[in-house]
């Protein structure tokens, strides 16, 4: 363990205050400036935030890269002026930064976005997505520390209020985390009994001590005070239990609507600012900062970082195998799948989707992952790997359990410590997921959802579990890919581009499609769609398709070519790999796509789509495709239809 740095007891709690007082004026200031904001969470928190990076967050103003550096989760977004006011007294930002605040191209928007602020671990805005990222990032921490010889050995701190403890994702996340004894996650609860609307009480009555207690947390309560607060940490931070401190504030404290909602979500007026100065015994001018207090808050962390990365590194240097710690340093998270030997044998595309998967966690030691309880359904066990639990963080199968939501939220915080993971469920859970996924996306972290079960032959589960507007809505979220193989050389492909970059994807597999193409290949996947049969004549309809409707379409056309009319396939493996050339030069020919989903799916690509837009139900396959028309005889007549129009 690391806890290397000044010694707390000596450290002057009367500049504390100050400081604390400072940090208040900072961010009202920041909010007035910007005629936007949250006052309330800025004064009745600031205690909570000055505290954990004055007296115990573990970070190196030198390299903010620092692998083993502790991680600050600002899940209370809307309160992040306070943290800009930390990074101001840090040196880390400029006054002119905060006083740009929530503008264009600034380095301070309204809520923490990754890779724009400094020391931003990950973009939060949606309550409870920072609590549940918070709990992947200390998951895969765990894990790295079993991994690297303890040289992982980081806390993970997140800040969070009552409106994170309402969202459902953070009882999933958390549940788990208590479930793994994951002790190096600290939570700290700004408990102020006020959300945007009413008290409270208004919407929740539930005992958060008990509620934690119950999920195996470690539970502290305490006051807003600096030196409580201090002391609080400490505890937390010799616990075998995560922890939750329970920091009893008062949103909008100083201000003549302190603890009501009505502090909540816009500025003060100038006479509150000025009377709340007053009482901080702050300049009333904007922007104004005690020198003494920020050279005293930058020196200690400053000095206390310094001495933890001096003792980190005797400890590295000492580590005979640095490898995969030297991979995590370097970013180094992209596997490139050069050859894998499969036989096919008749096997469906999720068994042969698990086989390369586990052939490539035996070549790559950041790969990571696990189902909401369907892995023997999805096919995405790693064999040779045991399983994460409180007794072997080592382990590489996650059970997340049945919490598809927290499980997309814990992928993120995986990929966010440097790991590749990946998570799976039926493609219609994907519904429960999308916040997540949209996570993924914004941040572009190399996440792999990989959603089996994939269309309305599933069959006899019906119609909750028949993806009907699942594709297109994934397919619509900016910078994410969904792919959907037809068969093992599509699916090598999809692999092979998934696993070489560092973005976020999309895997959807067919439940018991078996068929293989002489005329499929690897490489369609990055040219985005192609051509599978090609047309024989000038006066041809292009018939296209992607998973296992290709099948269907391959005999299709060759019914088609059986009465005389020119087909050509075209198979759509990924559609954001699709140049735009291409498309341009697609829609002007004659083209029908036939999808076993909605027809919004492929509009993009032509008007002229044989879907669903009604749900699924419930029968065997044939009973299904015959009920929706989806046999090759209708489809040979409604295309003759359409081509006799």
């Amino acid at each position: 363990m690391f806890n290397i740095g000044i010694n707390n007891n000596k450290l002057n709690y009367e500049i504390d205050y100050k400081g604390v007082n400072n940090l208040r004026g900072l961010a009202i200031d920041m909010i007035d400036n910007a005629k936007s904001g949250h006052p309330g969470i800025c004064l009745g928190a600031a205690s909570i935030v000055y505290t954990l990076f004055k007296r115990h967050m573990n970070i190196d103003l030198n390299n903010l890269d620092f692998v083993n550096r502790d991680r600050f989760v600002f899940s209370a977004g809307h309160g992040v002026p306070l943290f800009y006011g930390i990074l101001y007294m840090l040196g880390l930002l400029e006054l002119d930064d905060l006083k740009k605040l929530r503008q264009i191209n600034s380095l301070t928007p309204g809520h923490p976005e990754y890779k724009v602020t400094p020391l931003v671990e990950m973009s939060t805005g949606p309550l409870g997505q920072g609590v549940a990222t918070s709990v992947g990032m200390a998951l895969g921490n765990a894990h790295l520390n079993k991994k690297t010889n303890g040289l992982i050995d980081n806390y993970t701190y997140v800040l969070c209020g009552d409106g994170e403890l309402e969202e459902g994702i953070t009882y999933e996340a958390l549940a788990l985390a208590g479930n793994l004894k994951l002790n190096k996650l600290i939570v700290l609860y700004d408990s102020n009994g006020v959300t945007l609307d009413n008290d409270l009480k208004a919407s929740s009555r539930e005992d958060i001590k008990k509620r934690f207690e119950s999920i195996n947390f470690n539970v502290i309560e305490t006051s807003n005070d600096v030196k409580d607060i201090d002391e609080a940490i400490t505890l937390a931070k010799n616990s075998n239990l995560p922890s939750i401190i329970i920091v009893k504030t008062i949103i909008g404290e100083f201000s003549k609507n302190a603890g009501t909602n009505l502090v909540h979500g816009k500025p003060l007026d100038a006479e509150d600012i000025a009377n709340v100065k007053e009482k901080l015994g702050l300049h009333d001018a904007p922007f104004t900062v005690n020198a003494e207090v920020c050279d005293d808050f930058l020196k200690t962390v400053q000095e206390r970082g310094k001495l933890y990365v001096e003792e980190w590194q005797k400890k590295y240097e000492k580590t005979s195998d640095k490898t995969l710690i030297n991979k995590i340093i370097n970013k180094e998270n992209t596997y490139s799948l050069t050859s894998i030997d499969i036989e096919y044998q008749n096997k469906s595309l999720r068994d042969l989707g698990g086989e390369i998967l586990n052939h490539i966690a035996n070549e790559f030691d950041l790969l990571i992952g696990g189902s909401a309880d369907l892995s023997s359904s999805c096919k995405t066990n790693l064999n040779n790997f045991a399983p994460f639990t409180m007794d072997t963080y080592e382990g590489r199968n996650i059970y997340f359990g049945i919490r598809e939501h927290a499980m997309g939220a814990i992928l993120n915080g995986l990929s966010l410590v440097g790991l590749r993971p990946f998570g799976s469920t039926f493609l219609t859970f994907s519904d429960y997921m999308k916040p997540s996924i949209r996570m993924s996306a914004l941040m572009n972290l190399p996440v792999l959802y990989i959603y089996t079960h994939d269309s309305i032959t599933v069959g006899e589960d019906g119609p909750t579990h028949q993806p009907i507007e699942q594709l297109i809505s994934l397919d619509t979220i900016p910078n994410l890919k969904v792919y959907r193989p037809f068969d093992l050389n599509e699916l090598i492909g999809c692999y092979l581009e998934i696993m070489e970059n560092k973005n976020p994807a999309v895997l959807v597999l067919p439940r018991d499609n078996k068929n293989i193409s002489k005329d499929t290949k690897t490489s369609g996947v990055k040219e985005g769609i192609y051509e599978v049969i090609s047309n024989e004549t000038d006066d041809y309809v292009n018939l296209i398709a992607n998973g296992e409707e290709l099948g269907l379409v391959i005999e299709l056309s060759n019914n088609l070519r059986e009465i005389n009319v020119d087909t050509r396939v075209l198979s759509v493996p990924c559609f954001k790999n699709i140049k735009e050339n291409v498309l341009e030069k697609l829609r002007k020919e004659r083209s029908i796509a036939i999808t076993y989903a909605s027809p919004n799916y492929y509009y993009s690509i032509t008007r002229e789509v044989i879907g669903i837009s009604s749900f699924g139900v419930s029968g065997n396959k044939e009973q299904i495709l015959e009920h929706f028309g989806f046999t090759v005889k209708d489809l040979e007549s409604k295309i003759l239809e359409r081509l006799n129009k």
